[in-house]
């Protein structure tokens, strides 16, 4: 059994920024110290699919507000990713990023698998040992150490960073199964739920709307309690909604015991000017009953909003309400499987802020997506993912050689 100063378990986004900062900077290992297991067939799997294949890497704007979790932790996330400028970290690793809508950072070659390459090359320069195929099984901590199961094989370390992700997106390879490492060595996870992902509704009032999109602002209920905003794209589909606004309101849909959406259309005009616009129109015919909204909704979306009107007596402030008031009861999401992030995990309160060092077992390190800290759509979560990989190595490069 070859013996390691860090394995790393995960070989994503958070794992393999983690490997890189231990093999540069200040207190550098050496490549022949550092292993990185894999259970896909190839690293950063996930990683490739981000932004559509673009790459959102992380946001121009990070703030609070786009994080859910302990505020506590969030904040020292925050202080730790200005003190290393994530921007400028992969600037220095060959990747320039440019900034797109609602500050969305891409590499300039808007293509994630050419980051991958980048990374992997950067790896393979420091002669980082990467095994791919291999599916952990077990964590094992001794007085010397740890040992790391993959089966029957074992590896032996000093330090263990579990990068694995969390329950999103399974055909990733992100099943959820790391938790039981985390476990069985001590820590509690929360209740996990499905983010970023797609919603189902009732269907009556938007059938036959599949394929049709409209910039909305969508409002999550729990009941009558408010949830949460998101204004962005809105896609109808056969089974409910999706788009941008729709997966930065769905986390909290998820958790919600009696979830709705208030849709609201038309979202950069105010009722007043949406009134006096439709008031404008009230004598010419063109506009006459399910033609309402023609020339300011998709016609089929139109005439479903129409739907919802008690049509006894209609006026202007009614055609007005009808847009600024779309509601669908909620029956459900696509699960983990289309879910782009994991809500929950691995309790914070159980992991140093400052080092991502678990308060349980020594030299062991959590990161990313397996700890319960989520964010918004648009880079927030791969920021998150980058940081903590990059702070653990930076803690464990400072014990080694301290």
């Amino acid at each position: 059994m070859n013996n390691y100063n860090v394995i790393v378990i995960g070989g994503g986004a958070s794992g393999l920024l983690c490997a890189i900062e231990l093999l540069n900077g200040a207190n550098a290992l050496l490549g022949k110290d550092v292993l990185i297991l894999e259970g896909n067939d190839r690293v950063a799997k996930k990683l490739v699919a981000t932004g559509n294949g673009q790459g959102n890497l992380t946001n121009a704007v990070l703030s609070q507000e786009n994080y859910f979790g302990d505020s506590n932790f969030i904040r020292t996330f925050l202080a730790q990713e200005k003190e290393i400028d994530l921007k400028s970290y992969l600037y220095s690793l060959g990747i320039p990023l440019c900034e797109g809508v609602e500050g969305k950072m891409y590499p300039i070659s808007k293509q994630a698998n050419a980051v991958c390459d980048i990374l992997r090359f950067t790896l393979s320069q420091k002669d980082c040992n990467i095994l791919t195929g291999k599916k952990v099984t077990e964590v094992k901590k001794s007085s010397s150490g740890f040992t790391v199961c993959c089966g029957d094989e074992k590896f032996i370390a000093s330090n263990v960073v579990i990068a694995t992700g969390g329950s999103a997106g399974g055909h990733f390879g992100t099943d959820g199964s790391s938790y039981a490492l985390c476990e069985k060595l001590g820590h509690t996870k929360t209740k996990l739920y499905p983010s970023l992902v797609q919603i189902k509704t009732e269907l009556p009032l938007i059938r036959g709307l599949k394929g049709l999109k409209e910039v909305a602002r969508v409002t999550a209920f729990d009941g009558d309690k408010k949830l949460k905003s998101a204004v962005g794209d809105l896609l109808f589909t056969e089974y409910g909604i999706s788009g941008n606004a729709v997966f930065k309101v769905s986390g909290l849909l998820a958790q919600a015991k009696n979830p709705s959406v208030k849709i609201e259309f038309l979202p950069s005009l105010d009722e007043i000017q949406l009134e006096t616009i439709l008031l404008n129109r009230e004598n010419n015919q063109c506009f006459y009953g399910d033609n309402a909204y023609l020339g300011l909704l998709s016609k089929r979306v139109g005439q479903a909003v129409y739907k919802t009107i008690d049509k006894q007596k209609i006026t202007a402030r009614d055609l007005c309400f009808a847009v600024k008031n779309f509601r669908l009861k909620v029956t459900g999401t696509l699960g983990f499987n289309n879910a782009q992030v994991t809500k929950g995990g691995i309790r914070t309160n159980e992991i140093n802020e400052k080092t991502y060092e678990s308060k349980l077992v020594n030299s062991l390190y959590l990161t990313g997506e397996l700890l319960d800290i989520d964010g918004d759509c648009g880079g927030y979560n791969l920021t998150f993912a980058f940081v903590s990989g990059i702070v653990s190595a930076k803690s464990i490069k400072s014990k080694i050689k301290g």
